[in-house]
C-alpha cells in the first residue's frame, strides 16, 4: 500500500524498538516506535486508512474534549453513535420548563380537553403539595428518587398517596407527549401498597333514619341520595344527573358517557320500586343543584341525621342489600355497570341478610295525607258547604 503524504516510516538502529511511524496532524508530528519494519508498515497503513475514513479533524481533540468524549462513552456504553444520533434527531433538545409553569399548562390543557371543574378542583391541591414539597424548580431536574421520596413522605393514607402519584404520573406523561421533557422520572416507581378494608355499609335503621329527614330537607337532595342508595350510582354520577336522564315511562336511567366512570353510555333499568317513589317525590325536572352544592348538602344531611358517613357508603349499602335481597350477583353487577360479578362475590356476598335487603328497599317517602276535596255548592247561588275539620 502506498502511504499518503504525511505518514512516513524510518529506522533508528540504536533504539530498543528501532522502527518509527510518524504522521502529522495540523503540522504537529506524532510518532510510534515498534520492534520491526513489518509491524511499522502495518501500523502506517492502518493509520492511513483511519485518517482517510475518519478525517484529520477527528484527531485534533484537546484534553478537555477527550475527557468529555470519555464521559460520553461511559454514559452510552457500547451503543453505536448512529443510534445516539437518531435518538437525538427524534427527540431534539428539551428546554428547561419551570415546574409551576408545567403544572399550569397541564391543567389548562386538561380544561380544554373537557375535564370537569369538579375533577380539576381535586387535582389542584395535589399539584400544590407537589410543587411545594418536591424540592426542585424545574420539571427536568426532578428525579425518580425525589418523587418516590415525596410520595412516601406524604402524611396521608395509602390510597391518598396512590392518588397523588397517579396525578403526578399524568403530569409527566403529558410533558413527554408535548415534548417538554424527554425522560419520565415516574418510570419504575411502585405505587404504595393499599390494604383493602372491608366495605362499610349503613344499617337499615341508619338508612331509614337518614331518609326520615327528607321532609325537612331539599327534595332534590334526597332524590339524588336515592340514586346512590337505591340505584347504586356513584356520587360522581349522582351529582350531575338531570331530569332529562331519568325516564319514568321506561323506568330506567340514562347514564351519558360524560357522567359515568367508564366513559361509556349506559341505560340501567330493573330498579327497585322505592327508588321511583323517591324520584317522583323529588321532581327531577326542577333539579338545579351544582355538584358542589350537592356535596355540601349531602354531608350536612348525614350530620343532621346523626348517621355515620363512611366513604361510598350509600353505593356499598345498595350493593350489599341488593345482592342479599335478590341472591343474584350478576343482576346486581348489571345495575352497577360492572363487567363481571366477581368483585361482588369477593366484597359483598354475605354482608347482609335477605330480610335486611328487603327492608332496605322498603325505605320510601312518607305518604302525604290525602288532600281534601274542594267544597261544592249544591245549587247555583247557594253557599258552599263548610269543609269538615277546616275550622271555617
Amino acid at each position: 500500500m502506498k502511504l499518503p503524504r504525511g505518514i512516513t516510516i524510518f529506522e533508528h538502529a540504536d533504539r530498543p524498538s528501532p522502527w518509527c511511524v510518524q504522521w502529522r496532524i495540523a503540522g504537529k508530528p506524532h510518532r510510534k516506535w515498534v520492534a520491526s519494519q513489518r509491524i511499522a508498515q502495518a501500523l502506517a497503513e492502518a493509520k492511513a486508512r483511519e485518517l482517510s475514513s475518519v478525517g484529520v479533524a477527528a484527531h485534533r481533540l484537546n484534553d478537555d474534549e477527550l475527557r468529555a468524549w470519555r464521559a460520553f462513552r461511559e454514559q452510552v456504553g457500547d451503543v453505536a453513535l448512529d443510534a445516539v444520533a437518531r435518538c437525538w434527531r427524534t427527540h431534539g433538545t428539551v428546554a428547561k420548563v419551570p415546574l409551576a409553569t408545567a403544572v399550569a399548562d397541564f391543567l389548562a390543557a386538561k380544561t380544554a380537553e373537557g375535564v370537569s371543574p369538579h375533577s380539576l378542583a381535586h387535582w389542584k391541591p395535589v399539584f400544590k403539595r407537589f410543587t411545594a414539597g418536591i424540592g426542585a424548580d424545574a420539571a427536568g431536574a426532578i428525579s425518580r428518587e425525589m418523587i418516590a421520596g415525596w410520595v412516601s413522605g406524604l402524611p396521608l393514607a395509602a390510597q391518598s398517596r396512590v392518588s397523588h402519584l397517579t396525578r403526578v404520573r399524568q403530569l409527566f406523561r403529558w410533558l413527554i407527549l408535548t415534548r417538554k421533557l424527554s425522560v419520565n422520572p415516574c418510570d419504575g416507581i411502585k405505587a404504595p401498597k393499599v390494604i383493602a378494608d372491608d366495605v362499610e355499609v349503613l344499617t337499615v335503621a341508619d338508612g331509614a333514619k337518614l331518609f326520615a329527614k327528607a321532609s325537612a330537607e331539599s327534595r332534590e337532595l334526597f332524590g339524588r341520595l336515592a340514586l346512590e342508595a337505591f340505584a347504586g350510582l356513584r356520587f360522581a354520577s349522582a351529582q350531575v344527573i338531570t331530569g332529562a336522564d331519568i325516564d319514568f315511562a321506561a323506568r330506567g336511567i340514562v347514564l351519558p358517557a360524560a357522567k359515568i366512570k367508564t366513559r361509556r353510555r349506559q341505560f340501567i333499568d330493573g330498579l327497585p320500586d322505592n327508588l321511583w317513589a323517591w324520584l317522583e317525590w323529588s321532581q327531577p325536572s326542577a333539579w338545579v343543584m351544582t355538584p358542589r352544592q350537592y356535596l355540601e348538602a349531602k354531608s350536612l344531611a348525614f350530620v343532621r341525621a346523626d348517621v355515620p358517613h363512611p366513604r361510598n357508603c350509600l353505593r356499598h349499602s345498595f350493593t350489599s342489600y341488593h345482592v342479599a335481597a335478590n341472591k343474584d350477583a350478576a343482576r346486581t353487577s348489571v345495575v352497577l355497570c360492572h363487567t363481571s360479578p366477581a368483585m361482588l362475590w369477593r366484597h359483598y356476598k354475605g354482608r347482609a341478610t335477605e330480610a335486611d335487603g328487603l327492608a332496605w328497599f322498603r325505605i320510601a317517602p312518607a305518604k302525604s295525607p290525602p288532600r281534601p276535596a274542594p267544597p261544592v255548592a249544591k245549587e247555583r247561588g247557594e253557599a258552599p258547604e263548610e269543609h269538615a275539620g277546616t275550622g271555617q
